[in-house]
């Protein structure tokens, strides 16, 4: 039976997913939120790698295996989640070495954080929350997938076949952290695309904040991920031409390493690039054509050619679904990991004339922002603490 002291929230991402959990204090009573580490880290990578022996890993250690063997790998499998349905016709994502679906890598990514958690406390959770896109909208699909993969993920821990799996989309749960009242619009950079959401906050009956998000969610095809795709061919634009026309071109697999060592360099690097303005970048030893270490620079400057144009696609996005509604100018949320490069979040404030929300809280827009509102709107749903 599930513990009604505490519930579990988990947002499976493109490129991480994050958990976070909701108990009540037992001094005051009051609800408190945390974030869950798995691995010594807040944040997972989005990765799960089947190995020839049926064992699965997921989250850092598939990521540190797939440096040797990518092509065992899934990558980006949320992606796929909208289009699934959890049944047997859902697409396979790798047949190799064993048959991998976009629910199975949700499970193994869902399953990982439950038992990290499930691990130090013992019990199971009264209730399982899971993050959805709002774009999501067909429950045939999406958020029926996203629902198998939680039972199955809880199939995985003792004394959890009553948990109940509830979904909150993303923006609704981002509101819900930034607390307040009125209208938010939330710009979710996400890794495999943004979405622009007007939601309406109220103040709930127990000093919290509940929210509901309104139709007309835009999609916009601009993500951390393609960022991370046009970053790394603008290495090898700037690599010796013999190694970056192997690494794009050859099939063969030290070839397919090497563009995965590249690429995940690349991401790991775009946080100091935010941060110092620019990152040395090294590049993949690969005989003949790289026979020594050696590294690219990526610099602020070669951004704005690159992303420019992706964040005009955003602002124009916010600025017709804002045009919808009138002429309000709700205070703009920015979250994502793009929206820490710097000058995206004044620009889209700019672009939209809408000033920008959680200035005070840089907890409201950070990476583990939105998992925690999902666990406080959990918390909610459970009548924890009351």
């Amino acid at each position: 039976m599930g513990d009604q002291r505490w519930v579990l929230a988990v947002d499976h991402g493109t490129s991480t997913t994050t958990g976070a959990v909701a108990d009540v204090d037992p001094d005051d009573g009051w609800t408190r939120v945390a974030t869950v580490a798995v691995d010594g880290a807040v944040e997972l990578p989005s990765v799960v790698l089947s190995r020839t022996d049926g064992s699965v890993l997921a989250g850092r250690p598939a990521l540190e295996a797939a440096h040797a063997d990518p092509q065992a790998a899934v990558l980006r499998g949320r992606d796929y989640l909208g289009a699934a349905t959890g049944g047997r016709d859902d697409a396979l994502l790798a047949t190799w070495p064993r048959p991998t679906t976009a629910v199975n890598v949700a499970t193994a990514l869902i399953a990982r954080v439950l038992q990290a958690e499930v691990g130090r406390r013992s019990t199971a959770p009264a209730l399982l929350g899971l993050v959805h896109p709002a774009s999501w909208t067909d429950p045939a699909t999406g958020r029926a997938a996203l629902t198998t993969a939680g039972r199955s993920a809880l199939g995985a821990v003792a004394d959890a076949a009553d948990t109940e799996v509830a979904l909150v989309s993303a923006p609704v749960a981002a509101a819900v952290r930034l607390g307040g009242s009125g209208p938010v619009v939330v710009v979710d950079l996400g890794g495999g695309g943004t979405e622009v959401t007007v939601v309406d906050r109220t103040e709930g009956e127990h000093g919290t904040t509940a929210a509901s998000a309104r139709p007309g969610t835009r999609t916009v095809e601009v993500g951390a991920e393609s960022l991370d795709d046009a970053l790394t061919q603008l290495v090898l634009d700037r690599a010796r031409p013999a190694l970056a026309d192997r690494i794009r071109f050859s099939a063969d697999p030290d070839a397919h390493r090497a563009w995965f060592w590249l690429r995940r360099g690349v991401h790991d690097a775009k946080a100091r690039l935010g941060r110092d303005g620019f990152v040395d970048i090294a590049v993949p030893v690969l005989q003949p054509e790289n026979p020594g270490p050696g590294s690219v620079r990526i610099t602020h400057a070669d951004l704005g050619p690159l992303f420019a144009p992706a964040l005009e696609q955003v602002g124009a996005a916010a600025v017709e679904l804002l045009g919808a509604a009138g002429d309000e100018r709700p205070p703009l949320l920015v979250r994502g990991g793009i929206a820490a490069l710097p000058g995206v979040r004044d620009w889209l404030a700019a672009r939209t004339g809408c000033p920008l929300a959680g200035v005070d809280d840089p907890g409201a827009s950070s990476p583990s922002g939105l998992v925690c509102g999902a666990a406080a709107w959990a918390a909610d749903r459970a009548s924890l603490g009351r």
